[in-house]
C-alpha cells in the first residue's frame, strides 16, 4: 500500500480504546496538532501567541525538556509542535517504564490580540507506558484522568481528545518512523474536527468510516 493511501486509511478505520505496543529499541517522536477557537466557536485564525511546552517527571515535576516560542495559527486556526525522541524520557537504558507530563501553557505576548494577561491558560496530559499482556503500551490521558481515544496502524498512532477544552481542540501522533507526513497531519485534523463542522447548516453524512460525525464547534 502506498504511503499516502496508508495514512488516508486513518480516516476509514475503527476507533480502538487500546494503547500502543512499543519496542524498547525504538525512538518514538510526538507531534501535536491543535485548533483554537473562541467561546462562540469562531476559529482564532492568523493569530500569534507564546506557547510554552514542558515535559515533567512523575512524581516530582522535575523539568525534563522545555521549549517556548512565538506561534501563529493558520487560516483555519491550527498550530502544532513536535518533540523528537520523546520516548527517551520514559525510562533509562531503552526501557520505557515511567510516565511523564506534557504541559502546554498558552501565553500572551507581542502581537497577541486574542489572549491577554489574566486569560492565559494551561493544558496538561500524561504520557505513560503500561504493561498489558506482557507488552509495554503507551497511553495518553488528560489531567483529570480521561483517556484519549487512540487509532493505530503500522508505525503511526493517533490520539484524539474527545472533550475539547474551552479554547482548544487537539490530538497527538506518535510514530517510530518519523517524520510525520503532511497527509498524516491532515488526516489527524480531519479526525479532530471533521469538514462537516466547518460549513454552517451542512448536513451530517452520519458515520464516516466508523468515526462519529458530531459537532464540537461550527465556524460562522
Amino acid at each position: 500500500m502506498q504511503l499516502l493511501k496508508k495514512y488516508r486509511a486513518l480516516l476509514f478505520a475503527c476507533l480502538m480504546a487500546a494503547g500502543i505496543p512499543v519496542s524498547a529499541q525504538q525512538d518514538i517522536d510526538l507531534t501535536f496538532q491543535g485548533m483554537l477557537s473562541d467561546v462562540y466557536g469562531n476559529r482564532i485564525s492568523n493569530e500569534q501567541f507564546n506557547l510554552s511546552v514542558r515535559l515533567l517527571s512523575v512524581p516530582g515535576n522535575d523539568l525534563l525538556w522545555q521549549n517556548q516560542s512565538a506561534v501563529k495559527t493558520d487560516e483555519e486556526g491550527w498550530f502544532g509542535f513536535s518533540i523528537p525522541a520523546i520516548s527517551q524520557y520514559l525510562g533509562t537504558d531503552g526501557r520505557m517504564e515511567v510516565p511523564i507530563i506534557i504541559r502546554m501553557e498558552f501565553l500572551s505576548g507581542a502581537g497577541s490580540s486574542w489572549i491577554s494577561q489574566g486569560d492565559e491558560f494551561t493544558v496538561t496530559y500524561t504520557l505513560a507506558p503500561v504493561l498489558i499482556d506482557q507488552t509495554v503500551q503507551l497511553t495518553i490521558t488528560r489531567m483529570e484522568g480521561t483517556d484519549l481515544v487512540v487509532h493505530s496502524e503500522e508505525h503511526l498512532f493517533a490520539f484524539k481528545d474527545q472533550y475539547p477544552f474551552a479554547y482548544l481542540t487537539g490530538g497527538f501522533i506518535l510514530t517510530d518512523e518519523p517524520p510525520v507526513s503532511n497527509a498524516a497531519i491532515a488526516d489527524l485534523r480531519e479526525w479532530l474536527c471533521p469538514t462537516e463542522q466547518l460549513v454552517p447548516g451542512s448536513s451530517s453524512r452520519g458515520v464516516k468510516g466508523g468515526f462519529p460525525v458530531g459537532g464540537y464547534r461550527k465556524k460562522n
